[in-house]
């Protein structure tokens, strides 16, 4: 009888010194889903899902950023500007202006260039192009 006491308390005691370890652990942060209010963490549309855009959000993207950026350059050598298709690093590529993601949500994370009067829409995060607005 006095072993089975004897190893109850000392169960106990063990028990107990984990829960305070735990207690006395520092919480990790909040874990919410990628995009989500509060996240750090942006939604690369190449992260299973496409940016879907309608004509007409593509219309007031091709004109704020025609307004914004009005100069086209040409392709640079050896890229062709197709959805899929990795942007070279001397691209140079522009946060989409306000006017241009306020109906578009979805856009907001890109970054555009405009080439031969082509807006593409670029994931920053995998740099290549998921979108081609044409005029």
């Amino acid at each position: 009888m006095t072993n089975s006491l004897r190893f109850g308390a000392m169960a106990v005691a063990l028990l107990g010194t984990v829960g305070v370890a735990v207690a006395q652990a520092p919480n990790p942060a909040p874990r919410t889903a990628p995009g989500a209010p509060g996240s750090n963490q942006s939604t690369s549309p190449n992260q299973n899902q496409k940016v879907q855009l309608s004509a007409t959000q593509k219309t007031a993207i091709y004109n704020a950023v025609s307004k914004d950026r009005p100069k086209s350059t040409s392709s640079p050598p050896n890229f062709q500007p197709l959805v899929g298709a990795k942007v070279p690093p001397s691209m140079e590529l522009h946060a989409l202006p306000p006017e241009a993601v306020a109906n578009a949500g979805a856009a907001s994370s890109l970054r555009y260039a405009m080439i031969n009067n082509q807006v593409l829409l670029v994931d920053p995060l995998t740099m290549e192009v998921v979108d081609i607005i044409r005029q």
